[in-house]
């Protein structure tokens, strides 16, 4: 049985946790850096599993139109080498629907750390969005999330191992933890278009 973290900043120390680290297996400039603009070059992408995390913050960082610029260029770059994105996204919610119905993309994203309400999430899931939970979360949101759009993640929360993100999700879902795990290979393949690995 393994467990996949679909987002997190730490690397693993489990042999049966296979983790999507940021920084290692995604690039991306976070909102909060989108103050510094578009970088003079990018680094060979072509092994990252995801463009991100990348997105938008209404609550910190610097001005919505700067974030905005860097934003759309990696949903650009996301479309251009058919990797998915993975969004950061506090407070702009609506902007963030906004700009994935004004792109269109082809690839799918997927907003991390969800902790917004149903009535949120039914706007996320309606544009084709898959949803990260990780240890805080609206328990109504998590039980409402179909399975094949969900990922739980750590983040950057070393206190909540991944472990017992997947026992909450289970028991919000109603099945067992091998259950959720067979899913969550199946969300593994569908969002990185290739099987997780194996230890």
């Amino acid at each position: 049985m393994t467990y996949i973290d679909f987002h997190t900043h730490h690397l693993p120390t489990e042999p049966d946790v296979v983790a999507v680290v940021d920084g290692r297996d995604t690039w991306g400039l976070h909102p909060w850096r989108a103050g510094e603009g578009w970088p003079a070059s990018v680094p060979d992408l072509s092994a990252r599993l995801a463009i991100g995390e990348c997105g938008l913050d209404a609550l910190r960082g610097p001005s919505m139109q700067a974030q905005l610029e860097v934003f759309r260029r990696q949903v650009r770059l996301s479309e251009t080498l058919g990797k998915p994105l993975i969004v950061h996204c506090v407070k702009a919610i609506d902007l963030l629907l906004q700009v994935h119905r004004e792109l269109c993309p082809s690839v799918p994203w997927l907003l991390h750390g969800f902790r917004g309400k149903p009535q949120q999430l039914r706007s996320l899931l309606a544009a084709g969005m898959y949803v990260g939970f990780g240890h805080r979360h609206n328990a109504e949101s998590l039980r409402l999330c179909p399975l094949a759009r969900l990922m739980p993640e750590t983040d950057d929360d070393p206190m909540h191992p991944i472990r017992e993100i997947y026992n909450n999700v289970a028991l919000a879902q109603g099945i067992s933890v091998p259950q959720l795990c067979t899913a969550m290979d199946e969300n593994y393949h569908a969002f990185f278009k290739k099987e997780p690995p194996r230890g």
